[in-house]
């Protein structure tokens, strides 16, 4: 199988979310959107690289010297953020393409991504949208292949009208695009360096770039603004409170319950409603949590109850009764 490498594309300035913090830095469950991302990508290969522009210093920070990062210095476009990365690769094999800012994509969708573009020049993961105002318009040909991704800015109104839209994520055959990236041109609205361009410059050549069309269209789009953002954070909160339901853990209303991405509650406990449950805790078997219970980095150990109470950075050992209207803070001492 050929070399699989991953670029993820951080450094937008995310205006909209009118933030000091690095769009690709808010946090969904307790973690920063962009380990989400990172979390996916890694499933299928080690070797990723993080483009960063704007608070670089703050996203290496964040994220650790795991990962290799390269600086945007000027923001011109996604194609010239991908070019900055390809740059440093070997002359063949895969890449996958992805946005800091598509935390709900997952590793199984990235796995269809690479095994579609098997005898293609790349391919593109497409969604359907009632409402795709903002997205860029994928355009097919007679056999169903990508022809032309137009973005929102540049398209004619009988092009906007079309439904199927470009989530930002590609797998391409890494030698055609080091040999098309520094083809491609700023005539366009933005002036800026589209990597979607690359399609038409495939094509004409005689290459071909298919789409992989997703079921949710939720799980491929982007996050510009703060409502996404708590949009995105309901779905991911909806996944981790199945997850641990499918697992042994009843909750008496799930739509209630407030579970950061890494907590760990062991079987037959029972959740009760209005609980948030933050990084760091675990909690052990056949314990009573709720209602109105708020936990962050607490070990809870098994047969525990814990009711109408706040324990950040405390211990609550077997058999522990805990609450009603109880403050406890071990990081306090």
């Amino acid at each position: 199988m050929e070399q699989l490498r991953a670029v993820i594309l951080a450094a937008g300035e995310g205006k909209r979310m009118h933030s000091r913090l690095p769009k690709v830095l808010h946090r969904l469950c307790g973690r920063p959107m962009l380990e989400y991302v990172l979390e996916s990508a890694a499933a299928l290969t080690p070797d990723i690289t993080i483009v960063v522009g704007r608070g670089a210093s703050l996203v290496r920070q964040t994220l650790g010297s795991k990962w290799h990062y390269v600086r945007q210095e000027k923001l011109l476009g996604t194609g010239h953020a991908v070019l900055q990365a390809v740059d440093h690769f070997p002359a063949s094999g895969k890449v996958l393409i992805l946005c800091g800012d598509t935390p709900l994509l997952e590793s199984g969708c990235l796995e269809n991504l690479v095994e579609q573009s098997r005898g293609l020049a790349g391919v593109v993961v497409t969604a359907e949208l009632a409402q795709p105002h903002g997205y860029g318009r994928i355009i097919r040909g007679d056999e169903g292949l990508v022809e032309r991704i137009v973005e929102e800015k540049d398209a004619s109104k009988q092009e906007k009208e079309i439904t199927e839209v470009n989530t930002g994520t590609y797998c391409f055959d890494l030698a055609l695009l080091k040999k098309f990236l520094p083809r491609l041109s700023r005539d366009n609205i933005q002036g800026e360096y589209y990597l979607t361009d690359i399609v038409v410059l495939l094509k004409d050549e005689g290459y071909r770039v298919g789409a992989e069309l997703i079921d949710d269209f939720r799980a491929g789009l982007g996050i510009n603004n703060r409502i996404q953002l708590a949009e995105a954070e309901m779905i991911l909160r909806t996944r981790i409170n199945r997850r641990l339901m499918s697992g042994g853990v009843t909750m008496l209303d799930p739509s209630s319950v407030y579970i950061d991405s890494d907590v760990k509650i062991g079987q037959d406990t029972i959740v009760g409603p209005n609980c948030v449950i933050e990084k760091g805790t675990t909690i052990g078997e056949e314990c009573l949590i709720g209602p109105g219970v708020h936990l962050s980095e607490a070990v809870i150990g098994h047969h525990v109850v814990i009711q109408h109470a706040v324990i950040k950075a405390c211990v609550v050992d077997d058999e522990g009764q805990v609450g009603p209207y109880i403050f406890l803070d071990g990081a306090s001492g």
